[in-house]
């Protein structure tokens, strides 16, 4: 029997099953695909302080710095942000998943790698579609939106159409201000959500769009629509993929009997934004650390990671709530521009306070898993 089995090998479950080895129990990793998706399905964007939970120096990853962000509100008027004390990365997401799955190998993590879970038996057995059977005394799941050990043991997994963010993506080739990450809200690009160009370079950039689910919408059109805007029709595509993300209330709870859940499969993503990156590792991270201490016996209980997590989800909640308000055109876009003028003149005028702000939120979460390392 594993002590802790990690179900999925994204940011979320990578963390997790690290940070559970370093504390010296014996873990177990299942991962449906051989090798993470090439492109990734992401938009690759971080804060430097995600980037430090994920050592992007220490193991020499390609990125992009942003110095600059653009924001648009359904018209051509543009809010922008110069980044002074906090800075924003283009990271190679596929590179740090394949950095962190070497990681795991080398510190002792036992991969099951194109094996998928197909059936959970709770509260230990997992059954592996290569009909191998494996125990594990501690379940992650970090299996996605789909939350498959969720599902299997009962919890209320179903997400509404509109609580799902459907997103489209491409990365394309062309001419691009490498500084500059622009986001454009609502119409006409992005209904309801919002449209982006994140820069690897200047000459390449992932540009997508997402959208709440639901709504009656040609996602390729919209998506080639706003890559001939910023490209003016000079570019060529190169790969395109949709996907899901969660974009209701977190999962509740956290902890059911020996299952943790993390990242997107806790539906740990802003609502508002599709922001997941950082939530994922900082869920991944610490349930990997409290079920190794809480294996060892250091720890009574795993209840513990729900109530560290309980600032982070409240977080989430408030302002999944606050976007659920947003029901027409006049209230998205007023509130929305409202939001970003109020940002933008703070920004300009109080740069370190606003950044440092945003920095410090985001260091509390890494404070929590100091705790615990």
């Amino acid at each position: 029997m594993f002590d802790v089995i990690v179900i999925g090998g994204n940011l979320a479950g990578a963390s997790a099953a690290i940070n559970a080895v370093e504390k010296g129990v014996n873990v177990a990793l299942v991962e449906r695909h051989k090798e993470p998706f090439s492109p990734p399905h992401c938009g690759e964007g971080i804060a430097d302080v995600t980037g430090e939970l994920l050592e992007l120096d220490k193991i020499n990853c390609p990125k992009n710095e942003i110095k600059f962000v653009q924001i648009n509100v359904s018209t051509f008027k543009e809010y922008l942000f110069k980044l002074k004390t906090q800075k924003i990365f283009i990271i190679d997401r596929n590179y740090v998943e394949k950095s962190l799955l070497e990681k795991a190998e080398k510190k002792g993590v036992t991969l099951f790698l194109g094996v998928s879970m197909s059936d959970f038996k709770s509260p230990n057995n997992v059954i592996l579609d290569n009909e191998e059977n494996i125990s594990g005394r501690v379940i992650i799941d970090a299996s996605g939106i789909a939350c498959q050990v969720g599902r299997r043991i009962g919890l209320k997994t179903h997400l509404k159409p509109e609580d799902i963010g459907v997103c489209i993506q491409s990365r394309v080739k062309s001419n691009f201000n490498n500084l500059i990450q622009k986001m454009w809200f609502h119409t006409p690009y992005a209904p309801f959500g919002y449209a982006w160009v994140f820069p690897k370079s200047n000459t390449l950039a992932n540009i997508g769009l997402g959208i709440p689910g639901g709504q009656k919408v040609d996602l390729d059109e919209l998506l080639k629509n706003y890559i001939n805007f910023i490209t003016d029709g000079n570019c060529t595509v190169l790969s395109t993929f949709r996907s899901c993300v969660p974009s209701g209330l977190p999962l509740q709870p956290l902890v059911q009997d020996n299952v943790m859940f993390v990242g997107d499969a806790a539906r740990l993503v802003d609502s508002a934004t599709g922001a997941g990156i950082h939530h994922a590792i900082c869920s991944g991270s610490l349930s990997g650390c409290i079920a190794a201490k809480y294996v060892r016996g250091v720890l009574p209980s795993l209840e513990i990671y729900q109530t560290e997590m309980q600032n982070k989800i409240s977080r989430l909640t408030r302002t999944y709530y606050n976007k659920s308000k947003l029901t027409t055109d006049q209230k998205y876009i007023s509130a929305y521009k409202k939001a970003w003028a109020l940002l933008s003149i703070t920004n300009k005028i109080f740069p370190n306070f606003f950044q440092g702000y945003v920095a410090k939120v985001l260091r509390k979460d890494y404070a929590i898993l100091e705790k615990y390392k």
